[in-house]
């Protein structure tokens, strides 16, 4: 009876009639007050307590209000503590009903309205600014601010086990965007926890409501976990390397892992990289801006496609298109839509930066071959597989779309924006770079500001110079690891890291002698247009010349002095040209010699009053010169990008490194066509701890095997060969770019082994006109290549042009018919133990390209020509020419510029050259020569022919072909079923696929009943395809 006397009560007190609302109401209770009171001041008072919103609102939630004060005795019952009200939420929830609020919708608001003070007061708590130490470490210094960080760090720790409820967890939110960077680590990575390595986030709904900024903190405190776990030492509880590549478990390898392999396998893209050589500039041009023009579109469209991007990857939304609309879709290729994303996900963040860099740099170490380069038994074995030729094949200088991840380094760092410090001058060399690719030409300007951001670069550190590998060689050429300082050493004052500064007056002496008699050599080939002096004479051509010449000599063997520094002084080049023209005389005796002793004299003549003269007064000024600079005050040398920077006021470390650096980059871009020089070979090796990730290293070798670059560079060494070499009559050697450019396709080529290494071992080859041996090897590639065999290459191309002269319709075709001329021998034992000179095979392969090329010979030549570089290919690559896919796509690229004007003979000194070389049984396994490039571009070729119809290749011929190419690569006979063909048919391998691409398109184009013969032929069942009626076969073109 007493509980429904006081429900009734509260129901009475919740009841509207209670309340006096309304205008008239309230007149009405006031003049009431008024009347029962005397005083006016207290009624007004008391009138404004009792009616006013608070006091109605505490009534109806049956409260006392806040101005009616507790009682004294109800302080001391509590010990004056606060009263606590006893709330009873049914009255409010029935006054609010009868107000047509339902109790959901009121839970809904007052948990709406809590969490929102709650945000309120969290984004109002101030946090101490984050500080630097001098020694890079970041801290909190002590301010006011330190207090409310440490109260949201409490927060964060009680609200996290509130993260899977859906109410609570924007308050988590909030505490996290609160913090952002002073978030700490340990919550980061545990953001980041994966279910497993296949599957996402384990709170990948709390993570998707971060925001970008806060995302991309765990994807580095990810990244910066597996890093720790792969350096440990302390055995057994570290990863693998694997983890860190785009095939890891990493939060970020799985963010960027699509977009990625939409870059490297963009087919447009694929088909510009395999192009190696082209005939003109406009194809060698390539723009490079296509591929990173989603970039610029992307920046006005705000965080949309970033915030899609980052949530696909961790699983939280469906496949969304990464692209913002169809419009995009439809205008930026592939390309340029992966690298926008990939920018978008990294931001502006340098550690997510070199993270996918890292990244990028596994990728090419594992498609480039490093990686199984590197794991190589041992190094003799792996010696020993070189020079037997068969691994020679596996290592080629034209990746072509096998290093596609190079290009993709260089669009990431172009389209990064303001780069960190550290990657600046890998930012100047990729633009230049860039600038080179975009143009279609690489001038000595650009090879010589290249040069510079390598010695930048590739210098050691202090703590490396100590380690630097010393190499022993025949020359005993000391110190050839880089040296930063300007002054000579007492160990060694000739292997300075700058050639082209002098250390002293001799050296100085030394370098003005060596160009001074570089002009003066010249001159005397201009001056004997019959080359009457230019090589050695021999007995063929002048019967006992060596009985009567004691000394004999010649312009070139003079060049070589000159190139070699033998000449010590300008009087000792004078001897060996008065020794030049005395042997002349000497031997030229007689009426039969009149002729050669008056060319003689008056060559000698012109020497003495021009050449001679002209040398040795520049040589005497300019040695004055020097002199008189040596008496003056020194000035101090110019900055140089590979000298370190001087200041006489002491300043702190970090200005003077980054007035140092400022200093580098200017002098970098200073350098001109006067600063190219071969850089010298250096090696060394740091410690495990030591190592920066990414390697600086390591990125500007793969900046320079972007298969562009190296269309670029080979393109170069074409025209210097062609024509300042041969037209010239110099030694190939003595050109003052070639050498340099052969180093940077030499460090490009072993791009994919520094990769493999990572930053633990780095060494740059040498340039080869020394013979410096290292590591105790028995010969120097680099040496053989630049010295030795490219005269080699010299003489093919002049073989070559004389083959083109004494042809049909040559100059000298008369004289060979009257057996005045005869052809030059093919010569084969010349290019024995070549197959490890890769760069000079790249050469060879791009010459017979530009050969190839309508109008650059004629179809008699081509007779002649072929075979030559042929038999030098099968020798420089070892007979392993299976996966030179850049060559041959080159090749098939010329070739169809023919069209339907193609010479049948052409054509089948092409395809007998092809078949032969998938006939090689001691280099590969049967099936690796089934599924190899050299395969499916001899398909691809003889598929396009036969799109230009019979006149180029007939349909039976075609089908012959197709079945010797089979035959050929299953090591079988023609006519007989090849099983292992067969059976790679019916298995859909990956590797096979490209392969039967193209044999399934030839026999789409043939008659199916031929078709079906063929295909019994060769062994393949094929029972789904009925044969056709006899007279619905499809007849061939007439």
């Amino acid at each position: 009876m007493v509980e429904s006397k006081q429900s009734t009560q509260k129901k009475a007190t919740a009841a509207p009639a209670n309340f006096p609302c309304g205008s008239a109401a309230a007149k009405k209770h006031i003049r009431h007050a008024f009347r029962n009171s005397n005083d006016a001041r207290t009624t007004i008072t008391n009138f404004q307590q009792s009616n006013s919103l608070h006091s109605m609102f505490a009534k109806a939630f049956g409260t006392t209000p806040v101005h009616e004060l507790p009682q004294k005795k109800d302080l001391e019952k509590n010990q004056g503590m606060p009263v606590a009200e006893p709330l009873d939420p049914s009255p409010a929830l029935d006054f609010l009903s009868h107000l047509g609020v339902s109790r959901h919708e009121v839970h809904s608001r007052v948990a709406s309205a809590l969490r929102s003070a709650i945000e309120d007061e969290i984004q109002r708590m101030p946090i101490a600014p984050l500080t630097t130490t001098p020694d890079g470490v970041a801290k909190t210094l002590p301010t006011p601010g330190e207090a409310g960080h440490r109260a949201l760090l409490n927060l964060l720790k009680s609200a996290w086990q509130f993260r899977d409820v859906p109410e609570l967890r924007p308050v988590l939110v909030t505490v996290l965007k609160r913090l952002g960077d002073h978030t700490p680590v340990p919550m980061l990575r545990r953001l980041g926890t994966k279910q497993n390595k296949t599957t996402g986030l384990k709170n990948a709904e709390l993570v998707s409501q971060l925001g970008p900024h806060l995302q991309r903190l765990v994807w580095e405190a990810d990244w910066d976990a597996k890093l720790e776990l792969v350096t440990k030492s302390d055995g057994g509880q570290g990863l693998s390397e694997e983890e860190l590549t785009l095939t890891g478990s990493t939060i970020l390898a799985d963010l960027l892992r699509e977009s990625v392999d939409k870059y490297l396998t963009d087919t447009e893209l694929a088909q510009s990289a395999d192009l190696a050589f082209v005939g003109t500039v406009s194809e060698r041009r390539f723009a490079t801006k296509l591929r990173r023009m989603g970039a610029k579109v992307s920046e006005g469209a705000g965080h949309t496609r970033e915030k899609i991007s980052t949530l696909a990857s961790i699983g939280v939304t469906k496949a969304q298109s990464s692209t913002g609309n169809e419009k995009e879709k439809k205008t930026n290729p592939s390309t340029a839509v992966a690298v926008t994303t990939i920018k978008e996900s990294i931001g502006k963040r340098p550690k997510l930066l070199g993270a996918i860099l890292d990244m990028l740099i596994s990728e090419h170490a594992t498609k480039g071959g490093g990686l199984d380069y590197i794991k190589t038994l041992s190094m003799k074995k792996k010696k020993e597989k070189l020079q037997d030729g068969t691994k020679a094949g596996s290592i080629s200088i034209l990746g072509g779309s096998t290093n596609l991840s190079c290009p993709l380094v260089a669009d990431i760092l172009l389209t990064f924006g303001q780069l960190p410090r550290s990657y600046e001058v890998l930012d100047i060399m990729a633009r230049i770079l860039d600038a080179a690719v975009q143009s279609g030409f690489i001038s000595d300007n650009s090879i010589a500001q290249i040069q510079g951001c390598l010695r930048t670069i590739f210098r050691p550190s202090q703590a490396e110079q100590s380690q630097s590998i010393q190499s022993s060689s025949k020359d005993k050429v000391e110190g050839t690891k880089i040296k930063l300082s300007l002054k000579p050493t007492k160990a060694s004052t000739s292997s300075s890291m700058f050639p082209d500064l002098p250390v002293d007056d001799s050296q100085f002496e030394r370098k003005l002698l060596q160009r001074v008699l570089k002009k003066a050599i010249a001159s005397m080939k201009e001056h004997d247009p019959q080359g009457l002096f230019l090589n050695q004479v021999t007995d063929a051509i002048a019967p006992g010349y060596f009985s009567i010449i004691d000394k004999p000599i010649c312009i070139r063997a003079m060049e070589e002095k000159v190139m070699s520094s033998t000449y010590k002084s300008i009087d000792e080049y004078k001897d060996d040209t008065l020794l030049l023209f005395s042997n002349c005389c000497k031997y030229n005796t007689g009426a039969a010699g009149q002729w050669f002793r008056t060319e003689a004299g008056r060559q000698k003549k012109i020497w003495k009053e021009e050449i001679f003269s002209e040398a040795k007064s520049k040589f005497k000024a300019d040695m004055a010169k020097r002199k008189n600079s040596l008496k003056r005050k020194p000035k101090p040398p110019p900055p140089l990008a590979f000298a370190p920077g001087k200041s006489d006021k002491p300043t702190s470390l970090a200005t003077e490194s980054r007035a140092k650096e400022a200093k580098e980059d200017k002098a970098i871009n200073n350098l001109t066509a006067e600063d190219v020089k071969p850089l010298p070979p250096w090696k060394y090796k740091r410690r495990k701890t030591e190592i920066v990730v990414p390697s600086m290293q390591c990125l500007a070798a793969m900046l320079l095997a972007d298969p562009f670059v190296v269309r670029v560079l080979m393109d170069r060494i074409q025209k210097i060969l062609k024509v300042d070499v041969l037209k010239t009559k110099s030694v190939p050697a003595g050109h003052h770019a070639l050498p340099s450019i052969f180093q940077l396709l030499n460090i490009a080529r072993i791009s994919t082994q520094l990769c493999a290494l990572k930053g633990k071992r780095c060494y740059i080859p040498d340039a080869g006109l020394r013979n410096v041996l290292t590591d105790g090897e028995e010969f120097n590639p680099s040496y053989e290549s630049t010295r030795n065999c490219l005269p080699l290459f010299s003489k093919l191309l002049l073989d070559a042009e004389l083959d083109r002269r004494m042809a049909i319709g040559g100059d000298l075709h008369e004289a060979a018919l009257q057996d005045i001329l005869t052809k030059p021998e093919l010569q084969i034992k010349e290019w024995d133990g070549t197959s490890t000179l890769y760069d000079l095979r790249a050469v060879v392969e791009g010459a017979l390209v530009y050969l190839l090329q309508p109008g650059n010979t004629n179809e008699a030549a081509l007779q002649a020509q072929f075979p030559r570089f042929e038999a030098a290919l099968d020798e420089l690559s070892g007979g392993n020419m299976l996966n030179e896919r850049p060559f041959f796509v080159s090749m098939a690229h010329a070739l169809l510029r023919f069209k339907s004007k193609l010479p049948h003979s052409t054509r089948d000194l092409v395809t007998g050259c092809m078949i032969k070389w998938l006939k090689k049984e001691e280099i590969a396994t049967p099936k690796t020569a089934i599924c190899s490039p050299l395969h499916e571009c001899f398909m691809h070729l003889l598929n396009e022919w036969s799109s230009l119809g019979n006149l180029v290749l007939p349909r039976d011929l075609f089908l012959s072909l197709g079945e010797e190419a089979v035959a050929a690569s299953s090591r079988g006979a023609i006519g007989q079923k090849c099983q292992r063909f067969a059976k790679l048919w019916a298995s859909d391998d990956d590797c096979f696929s490209a392969v039967k691409e193209q044999y399934t398109r030839m026999l789409s184009g043939t008659p199916d009943t031929r078709a079906l013969q063929w295909k019994e032929t060769i062994g393949i069942a094929d029972e789904s395809a009925p044969a056709s009626p006899p007279g619905d076969e499809k007849q061939d073109d007439p």
